[in-house]
């Protein structure tokens, strides 16, 4: 079986080789760099080409946040997972902005971590349940705070993009999604494509935030 390999960024040397023992406690998870900024990271995602960069974000000389758009940019395929100690709206809708596929606190337990590195390197989005719980806050105030249903810049979807979206913001993979709907994992990528077009966003992530702050993963839309 061959191992997910990972890459670990923190400023902390003691939290780092904490995390780091913690992920070779695993008999699937390997940890191939450890760097201690976040330009270290980007750099060492060049040489290593990890399938999981787990980013911390306030490091010195460049944060997590920077890092990743760093590493996206040179490669759009890099699945970046955040654990930090920062549970903040703002800091959120940066990660999301800048491609991670998940964010993560640092009082995660083992196989917490473990299972979101899981998913990330899977292409799949994952979220501690406080940040779910912000996410959810964020769409309800947003809701009081006088959405009457008529705005005119929400993008009118079809029913097949509501499903695809969804199943998208879900963290379903093109190849589940296609089976669950019976349409072929290229037809779905081609609706990834429109709806991250359609609804303004950068990436998979983007949608996932669209979805949650529109409630979309509860209700039949």
């Amino acid at each position: 079986m061959s191992k997910i390999r990972v890459l670990v960024a923190d400023d902390h040397d003691i939290v780092r080789y904490g995390i780091c023992s913690a992920l070779k406690s695993s008999a699937d998870v390997e940890v191939v760099g450890e760097a201690s900024t976040g330009k270290q990271a980007a750099d060492q995602y060049e040489t290593l080409k990890p399938d999981v960069v787990l980013l911390d974000i306030s490091m010195p000389d460049m944060n997590g946040i920077e890092a990743t758009r760093e590493i996206i940019k040179k490669s759009p395929g890099a699945q970046v997972l955040i654990l930090t100690m920062h549970l903040n709206e703002e800091y959120l809708n940066q990660v999301l902005n800048a491609g991670a596929l998940g964010y993560l606190l640092k009082n995660a337990d083992i196989e917490e971590m473990l299972s979101g590195i899981r998913m990330v390197a899977k292409g799949k989005q994952v979220f501690s349940s406080e940040i779910a719980r912000l996410m959810t806050e964020k769409y309800i105030r947003t809701a009081q705070d006088g959405y009457d249903g008529t705005s005119v810049n929400i993008p009118r979807l079809t029913r097949r993009e509501k499903e695809i979206l969804q199943k998208i913001a879900e963290g379903k993979t093109s190849q589940e999604i296609a089976d669950i709907l019976f349409i072929s994992p290229r037809t779905v990528d081609t609706h990834r494509a429109n709806l991250i077009q359609k609804l303004g966003v950068k990436n998979s992530a983007g949608l996932v935030r669209y979805a949650i702050e529109r409630d979309l993963l509860t209700e039949d839309k």
